[in-house]
């Protein structure tokens, strides 16, 4: 997953908005043409997910791994469909302006209430979160690669750096890095890190050709044995595979904004269709390439597998590219923290704000509410630039506690294609599978046929079932100790 496929919730523009984004100045809209949506989905597709797929082959097996592939592509692309409909229903009462407005998150609340509004913030923080922490996984593992292949950093033929060490770097900087008041100039890094991607991609095509017999995939010699020992089904670990391939389709939260950014929204439609086409015709022919080349040995991110200063290259660049576009994906769920703190303040001191307060929450004890009223005092009683100074240090905080969660979770998780799968097997079917048919069955369920609620319904039981299943084997397989080839790593004679 790229930076490309988030969505922010709404944000305030009054005065005591949290956002740091709420002081930049707003730009005119204007529609954008069919291609460019286009890409912007397969921007969205094609990224780190793509180098695990391999690896979920190896746990699926072959032919059903590709079959499984492409049954979710068209459960996915269906399940857009469910979400345009969803919005088109909602909207068709509002001006042209708030429907360009509109999000997942008002989706969620027109079909559930607050009760599906904050089921899709809730998605948007999981999937975010779990994202980066596979970023911190891939970037600290390769930081750590490279420092061990350092003699400062090596004893004999062994590295004295380890992973929590890295973390250790690590934390300051993508901490302070999230401080930033604006990512517009980050974002070109985007495209800068879909070059490397490509790149990457064609390096694992090419590496047969280039390498030479006696070099081998990280010690495991090139042969017809090695390339062609495959397994075509595997049921045991088949839920692993479900979540490492879900994660490539977690752009539902891109629908609406994308779609209310079209100068003609009514192609949506047709883009869905070719964005998820091309999320198969790209992905299952690389996954199937690199499964067959390196057989089971592969690693889980299967860039691992080629040795040689090229590859090394690559590796550190995406490396690099993943750790400046790591406070665009944690955007979306600061965001949505910012908002809660922002329903707080607005319900402590009954001031109105740009979001009308739930009655829900108007029936907690009064004791809550005092508490709120006095841990925010000194908020309240700061004015002009030093009120803005604490808004700023509230948010810098907010986005501090979820980079600290991120390394958390990569902390606990620390394999990059378990991260992948489990943010595959529970977020993304959560925003995917789950929420998509669900409320289209609580908008429509008067007026669509019959059989197309029942038809939802079968999809939301398998998105349930599916996401249960892939989160408890997953985390089964994450406390196990792992296997000497899964974490090995040799540079020039050093093994961590």
């Amino acid at each position: 997953m790229s930076d490309k496929r988030l969505l922010s919730s709404k944000v305030s523009n009054s005065s005591d908005s949290f956002t740091l984004h709420s002081y930049e100045q707003k730009k005119k809209w204007s529609g954008s043409n069919e291609i460019a949506t286009f890409f912007n989905f397969a921007k969205a597709s094609i990224g780190s997910g793509s180098f695990a797929l391999p690896w979920a082959l190896a746990q699926s097996g072959l032919i059903v791994g590709s079959a499984g592939l492409v049954l979710l592509g068209i459960i996915s692309a269906y399940t857009m469909h469910l979400i345009l409909q969803c919005k088109q229903y909602a909207t068709k009462n509002l001006s042209p302006e708030e429907k360009r407005n509109f999000t997942f998150t008002d989706v969620g609340r027109s079909a559930g209430g607050v009760i599906g509004k904050w089921s899709v913030d809730f998605s948007v923080i999981l999937c975010n979160v779990g994202v980066c922490a596979g970023y911190i996984v891939f970037i600290a593992s390769n930081l750590q690669w490279a420092m061990s292949c350092l003699p400062v950093f090596t004893v004999g033929s062994k590295a004295t750096i380890t992973l929590p060490e890295v973390y250790a770097y690590l934390i300051p900087i993508l901490i302070l890095i999230t401080f930033l008041p604006s990512f517009k100039y980050l974002a070109y890094f985007a495209y800068v890190g879909m070059v490397f991607l490509v790149v990457a991609m064609v390096t694992v095509y090419i590496y047969p050709a280039v390498s030479t017999p006696n070099q081998g995939f990280e010690g495991i010699p090139i042969s017809a044995d090695n390339m062609y020992s495959v397994s075509y089904y595997e049921w045991k670990t088949l839920p692993q595979f479900f979540g490492a391939a879900a994660f490539l389709f977690c752009v539902h939260t891109m629908v609406v904004p994308l779609e209310s950014s079209m100068s003609r929204p009514g192609n949506m439609q047709y883009v869905i269709d070719a964005a998820a086409l091309i999320v198969v015709v790209v992905n299952l022919p690389f996954a199937i390439y690199a499964y067959l080349l390196f057989g089971n040995a592969v690693r889980g991110y299967c860039f691992e597998n080629l040795t040689g200063l090229f590859p090394d290259i690559v590796r550190l660049t995406l490396a690099f590219e993943l750790t400046l576009t790591f406070p665009i994906v944690i955007k979306p769920p600061s965001d949505v923290i910012e908002e809660i703190g922002i329903l707080i303040y607005n319900w402590a001191h009954n001031e109105s704000g740009y979001v009308n307060i739930d009655k829900q929450y108007k029936r907690c004890p009064t004791q809550c509410k005092n508490f709120v009223c006095f841990i925010s005092k000194p908020y309240t009683k700061t004015k002009g630039r030093l009120r803005t100074v604490v808004r700023f240090c509230l948010v810098c905080l907010m986005r501090a506690i979820l980079v600290l969660l991120a390394f958390t979770l990569a902390a606990l998780i620390p394999r990059f294609e378990l991260v992948i799968s489990l943010v595959g097997g529970l977020a993304t079917t959560i925003a995917a599978f789950i929420l998509p048919p669900l409320f289209h069955i609580l908008l429509f369920r008067k007026i669509k046929p019959k059989y197309m609620s029942i038809f939802n319904a079968v999809v939301f039981v398998f998105g349930v079932a599916a996401a249960i299943i892939t989160t408890v084997t997953t985390i089964i397989q994450a406390v196990k100790p792992p296997s000497s080839n899964s974490t090995a790593i040799i540079c020039n004679g050093t093994v961590f």
